[in-house]
């Protein structure tokens, strides 16, 4: 089974915290798994509240689609309030999403992963351009309503 499959196993509203890694940031995160037509995939809508960070209360908000493309790979789209444009990521291993040969703006990966049924751990990597891609935003969620 991959990662596909497990989401599809558990759609619904997942609940937990965000936090910034080597920050003393954390805030309140919300990721809606729904199966796509024909259980193709799945989407992810995510939004990150942080009302004690400085700057704006809804810290992120990401639209997400991961599916099996039509060559048999699995695929990431995102768009999401820090980018200018939609983002298209390839699953290297299990559950790990990086550009690939596609120029990028920055190193980035995400990692999705279901550790145990009905939780959700979703973790965007990146770095400055030029440089490396290091975990950042990690969201430790759980399903709260199938």
């Amino acid at each position: 089974m991959g990662i596909v499959d497990d989401l599809l196993a558990r759609p619904g509203r997942y609940v937990g915290r965000d936090t910034v890694e080597g920050t003393d940031l954390v805030g309140a995160a919300r990721i809606d798994v729904s199966a796509l037509p024909g259980r193709a995939g799945v989407s992810l809508d995510y939004e990150v509240l942080n009302p004690l960070a400085p700057g704006p209360v809804l810290g992120h908000v990401e639209h997400t689609l991961i599916g099996t493309a039509d060559d048999g790979t699995t695929i990431m789209v995102i768009a999401h309030t820090h980018g200018a444009g939609l983002t298209i990521l390839r699953e290297t291993d299990p559950g790990v999403f990086e550009p690939g040969d596609v120029p990028a703006p920055y190193p980035m990966k995400v990692v999705v992963a279901v550790p145990e049924p009905g939780r959700l751990r979703h973790v965007w990597w990146y770095g400055p351009a030029g440089g490396e891609a290091v975990e950042r935003d990690v969201a430790e969620l759980e399903l709260v309503t199938p």
